[in-house]
């Protein structure tokens, strides 16, 4: 029989947990809206889904692997600005007091994706590896000789100066963050995609912003090999919807800004897992602490 994990994935809007096997596929799963400002609402509701997975799975609950979107550091989870006043709330000891025979492993959700590409995606088998999400914010995890770097904060932020000011990386890189770089250069837009349907049309404007942009984000890459010197980076979000723009030139760029220096070459691939990546980061987490 194969080993069985329950996975918990936290985010701001929805949460879902389910019972993964060792191949991360799903033998039972629950969803349902994300308790927000009630921490202790939102872990009787874990609780309480986790005892419906497991039944329904007939399975003993050894391990739990929880992927949450804010900090967390050695299993203590901080501050998770999307969950509302959740900061620094004692999930650990409640898991322990009603699942005193499970391995716990929880992570934040970008780090959780990196050890899931590592183990079962794109990045599968590389032993120094990354993954990178581009959406609202940006999200950094890493795998460095197959396990995964329990980074506390997340890669978006890391800071940036623009014209004099100090930024997080992401306020002027992310998706989000390429709205703000327009409007800092006198230009309104709604959003990234009508931003790279400019950069398709050969708006003039739009592409001085994009060459700030893509050479911002170059660097930052660059800045990450100099770090990790991953072999791949597993990259995911709303912004690679245009890839088709930028992917080229963001990788001539991130490779030139370490040029000198003899390090893996920067590789930027689509991430494996798209849907219910959640659930297959927090069960990949959860199996790798049965299996160690």
């Amino acid at each position: 029989m194969k080993n069985t994990a329950i996975a918990i994935d936290c985010g701001g809007t929805n949460l879902r947990v389910a019972v993964v096997d060792e191949d991360l596929n799903i033998l039972s799963v629950r969803r349902t809206p994300t308790v927000t400002d009630n921490p202790n609402m939102l872990y009787n509701r874990m609780h309480e889904l986790i005892d419906e997975v497991a039944a329904e799975a007939n399975v003993p609950v050894l391990a739990i692997g929880m992927s949450i979107c804010g900090i967390v550091v050695h299993n203590h989870v901080g501050k998770c600005g999307n969950l509302g006043i959740i900061d620094g709330f004692d999930f650990l000891s409640l898991f322990q007091r009603d699942y005193p025979q499970a391995r716990l492993k929880f992570a934040n959700d970008a780090n959780c994706s990196a050890l899931v590409e590592a183990l079962k995606g794109v990045n599968k088998d590389l032993r120094d590896s990354a993954f990178v999400t581009i959406s609202s914010g940006i999200g950094l995890g890493v795998v460095h000789n197959m396990e995964m770097i329990d980074l506390p904060l997340e890669g978006g932020r890391l800071m940036q100066e623009y014209e004099g000011k100090y930024y997080e990386s992401e306020f002027l890189l992310s998706g989000n963050g390429i709205i703000h770089l327009c409007s800092l250069n006198g230009i309104d837009i709604a959003s990234a995609k009508e931003f790279f349907d400019g950069i398709r049309a050969k708006d003039a404007k739009l592409m001085e912003i994009y060459n700030i942009w893509v050479k911002g984000l170059g660097i930052w890459f660059g800045n990450l090999q100099l770090l990790f010197d991953c072999e791949q980076y597993a990259l995911s979000g709303g912004v690679m919807k245009s890839k088709d723009v930028f992917l080229d030139d963001l990788t001539r760029i991130a490779n030139a800004s370490v040029a000198s220096w003899h390090l893996h070459p920067i590789v930027l691939k689509d991430a494996a897992f798209k849907q219910d990546v959640g659930i297959a980061a927090a069960g990949s987490l959860g199996i790798h602490e049965l299996l160690k």
